[in-house]
């Protein structure tokens, strides 16, 4: 359901007018990475190796429909209009913007894609999905039951107490797969829809890869020039999944092999067409 204008924009009032100049002094980002991606793609690690660099911006949810009203006021934003130009200036670093959106955000927040396509049309777009999405719907079905997501965000304990709160449940499992699939579905046909190139990469591929070639790769995508030598150091994620995940899993694959055989069928093409980056690292 699309958020009411109300609840995100801010005020028409002084101080609202003071971030706006603030906003208009910024110099706009020369170069735009934009990151759509599905939950649980590993789309935090590479945001947080993003904004660690220092220079490659930093990654944020900013068309997410709930952290928007925050950043409506720190941009001083009375209109989506105003927040996309913003938005182009306020997160920007060494004049860079990275930015991730699902495809549920997208069109929570714009009435027409176009808008949204039109404002970002010089953006290196990068699409981040999970190779293994019955793992994925693991992961999404578990954080949305446990409210617990990333290692940054919580303690062993709290982690363990959401291990052992999260019951296996098929139909659940079910229903956030054919969420992430969905998403899928309508990104790939936004992609052809604008005739967007993105470079495709996967959770497994990434994570699999030095974050220091990850950071490489984004800044070559980019066109960013010089990527510091020290960048980055590390990311405060890290992989959250355990044998559980792995069980529930397994027995889902078990259960639902006809529902699967399709859902592979559909995804086939789109695995087929992941990048990888190993040592060729491709060039926007």
């Amino acid at each position: 359901m699309k958020p009411a204008l109300s609840d995100i924009f801010a005020p028409d009032d002084e101080e609202s007018a003071k971030r706006r100049i603030a906003g208009a002094r910024r110099e706009k980002a020369e170069r735009t990475l934009l990151i759509h991606f599905t939950p649980r793609s590993g789309s935090s690690w590479l945001a947080s190796l993003l904004e660690a660099t220092g220079c490659l911006g930093i990654g944020h949810e900013l068309f997410n429909p709930s952290f928007m009203p925050q950043n409506a006021r720190y941009f001083g934003a009375r209109t989506l209009t105003e927040y996309v130009e913003m938005a182009r200036r306020f997160p920007v670093r060494q004049g860079s913007l990275s930015f991730k959106i699902t495809s549920h955000q997208l069109h929570a927040v714009f009435d027409d894609p176009d808008q949204f396509f039109a404002a970002f049309a010089d953006a290196a777009s990068v699409w981040l999905i999970r190779e293994d999405i019955v793992a994925q719907a693991v992961s999404l079905a578990k954080m949305v039951q446990t409210q617990v997501g990333h290692t940054a965000d919580s303690d062993g304990e709290t982690r363990r107490r959401a291990e052992a709160g999260f019951a296996y449940d098929r139909s659940t499992i079910k229903y956030w797969l054919r969420h992430i699939l969905a998403a899928e579905q309508c990104t790939e046909n936004c992609l052809r829809t604008y005739r967007i190139a993105p470079l495709r990469l996967s959770y497994e591929r990434i994570t699999a890869i030095p974050p220091r070639q990850l950071v490489e790769l984004m800044a070559n995508w980019c066109g960013y020039p010089g990527l510091p030598d020290d960048a980055p150091p590390s990311s405060r994620h890290e992989k959250i999944g355990t044998a559980q995940n792995l069980d529930y899993a397994e027995r889902f694959r078990r259960e639902n092999r006809g529902f699967l055989a399709k859902v592979e069928a559909e995804r086939r093409s789109w695995l087929d067409r992941l990048d990888d980056p190993g040592p060729g690292l491709p060039k926007g």
